[in-house]
C-alpha cells in the first residue's frame, strides 16, 4: 500500500505478493492485466445473474425457513429485491472496484473510473446484458454493451 500524507491511499485494498519476512516487497497488485477473452465477458454476465439468483432464493428459503406459507407465491417479490439488491451493490463496486459483481467475479474490470454520469447507463447495460445471459458480448471487448455504456475500456485481471 503506497502511502500519500493523510489522504487514503487508492490501493488501499490492493492484495500484494509478500516478501520474505513478511514485508511488502513489490508496489504492483497481484493480477496481471491484460486483453478480455469472451469467455470472461459472457461469465460476467452470468455471474451477475448468479448474484441476483442467490438472493433470490435465500429470500425464498428465509421465508420457507421463518413458516411462512407459501413460498412460491413470494417468488416475483424476492427477484425485485434481488434485482434492487443487485443495482444497489453495483453502483458502489462499479464506484470502489470498477467493476459489476459478475465483472470481479469473471476478473474483468474497468481501465479507468466510470464517469458517474455514466453509471445509471451503466447499470442498465449490465441488467440488459444478464438478462441476455451475455449473449450482447459476443462481439468482444471492444463490443460489449457495458464498455459502451461506461465510455471506459476493459481489461483482465488475473
Amino acid at each position: 500500500m503506497t502511502t500519500s500524507g493523510d489522504r487514503i491511499p487508492g490501493d488501499w485494498d490492493q492484495l500484494r505478493e509478500p516478501a520474505a519476512g513478511g514485508e511488502e516487497a513489490d508496489p504492483t497488485p497481484v493480477g496481471t492485466e491484460g486483453r478480455v477473452g469472451l469467455a470472461p465477458l459472457i461469465g460476467s454476465a452470468w455471474g451477475d445473474l448468479v448474484s441476483v439468483l442467490a438472493v433470490c432464493t435465500a429470500a425464498v428459503a428465509a421465508l420457507a425457513v421463518l413458516g411462512y406459507g407459501a413460498p412460491l407465491p413470494s417468488v416475483p417479490w424476492a427477484a425485485a429485491v434481488s434485482a434492487l439488491w443487485w443495482m444497489a451493490a453495483t453502483f458502489i463496486l462499479v464506484v470502489v472496484r470498477h467493476g459489476t459483481p459478475g465483472m470481479l467475479m469473471a476478473g474483468v474490470v474497468f481501465s479507468e473510473p466510470v464517469p458517474r454520469r455514466r453509471l445509471g447507463w451503466l447499470v442498465a447495460a449490465a441488467l440488459v446484458t444478464w438478462c441476455t445471459l451475455g449473449l450482447l458480448s459476443v462481439g468482444g471487448a471492444d463490443r460489449a454493451l457495458v464498455r459502451w455504456a461506461a465510455g471506459v475500456r476493459l481489461r483482465a485481471v488475473g
